[in-house]
């Protein structure tokens, strides 16, 4: 006797959808109502207690893959995401997994038994995709966003770039540097892009050693901090790829006596509770509403997949402003110096 797993695959629909046909059929289009039916009759379906029991339980259930390494603001955006469950009757299931460490995320996403899955910050990679397309779960992808398969949510990281840079070319800053975490992920690479394109644009050098791409444990920020630092002519001001990088360089600035933004000014992407936050008061550059934003487009976008719809908008770029704080300011040129 076949499953509602099965049933799924037969239908070309989701197990989520299988279940909502058995159930709710209510809350389900006509066509897929009557494409699930007729799998179902083709096939013999018929659910026992004890499996219906499991099936329900999947029904209710969403998983969120995180990586350990997540910006500030998508860990922000999880408690919307587990709210808005709530209040659909539904469990969420949170799995943070460390950078790299794929063969965990694949046998996770192999696992029965979900709804639906988030995947926040981990780099999507063609196996990776291709596992989510083949388990037919409806997934969202939240600050990655592979264009291929499924929807996504993330702020637009090329325009935060953008922003950054040119907010201290407009300040007088001549020696910009960039920083960031490794360029696999959208987050990173699209915010380096930015960041060249806004120096381009203002006829600006680029210089190689001042754009540092790194892995974002401590140690390995404190080496990249300090590559900057030794250099000839030293940055008077760094944009970093997410507000963790730029809190943990202000801390770096702190121990060695550099003072932000008198010495060398800062900003952050990601615009997050902590960058606002009277000890850091981070200058960054994020979307202005709360970053509760995140997590409501994300979970509606899951919702719609679950429903076995298909929203016209797949792909969420969240317009970001800069919010300027107390860790930027113009360069004051010295008497007898160049800019």
């Amino acid at each position: 006797m076949v499953s509602t797993t099965e049933i799924a695959k037969y239908a070309g629909v989701s197990q989520t959808t299988v279940s909502r046909v058995l159930n709710k059929p209510d809350q389900v289009k006509k066509e897929t109502y009557d494409k699930v039916m007729a799998t179902i009759t083709e096939w013999g379906y018929s659910a026992e207690p004890k499996e219906k029991i499991e099936e329900l339980k999947a029904a209710k259930t969403i998983r969120i893959l995180a990586s350990a390494n997540d910006p500030i603001i998508y860990q922000g955006a999880m408690q919307e995401i587990v709210n808005s469950a709530a209040e659909q009757g539904m469990l969420v299931n949170i799995h943070v997994f460390a950078a790299g460490d794929k063969e965990a995320v694949y046998n996770e996403l192999a696992a029965q038994g979900t709804a639906g899955v988030i995947v926040s910050s981990l780099s999507i990679e063609e196996e990776l995709a291709e596992k989510l397309k083949q388990s037919r779960i409806p997934s969202v992808l939240m600050n990655e966003g592979y264009s291929e398969h499924g929807y996504s949510v993330s702020l637009d990281y090329s325009e935060a770039g953008y922003l950054g840079a040119s907010h201290f070319i407009d300040s007088g800053h001549q020696e910009i540097a960039w920083i960031g975490g490794p360029l696999d992920s959208e987050m990173n690479k699209d915010s380096l892009l930015g960041f060249v394109h806004a120096l381009q644009a203002n006829n600006h050098k680029i210089r190689k050693k001042r754009l540092v791409v790194t892995k974002q444990d401590k140690v390995s920020l404190y080496a990249a901090f300090e590559s900057l630092m030794v250099l000839k002519k030293k940055p008077t001001a760094i944009v970093a790829a997410s507000d963790n990088i730029a809190i943990q360089l202000m801390e770096f600035l702190q121990i060695a006596g550099i003072e932000a933004p008198q010495d060398l000014s800062i900003i952050g992407i990601g615009n997050s509770e902590e960058a606002g936050h009277p000890y850091n008061e981070l200058t960054s550059v994020g979307i202005s509403a709360t970053n509760e934003e995140l997590g409501k487009d994300a979970i509606s976008l899951l919702f719609q997949g679950m429903d076995g719809e298909d929203p016209e908008l797949r792909h969420i770029k969240k317009k970001v402003v800069l919010v300027d704080r107390q860790t930027t300011m113009p360069l004051l040129v010295k008497k007898g110096s160049k800019s």
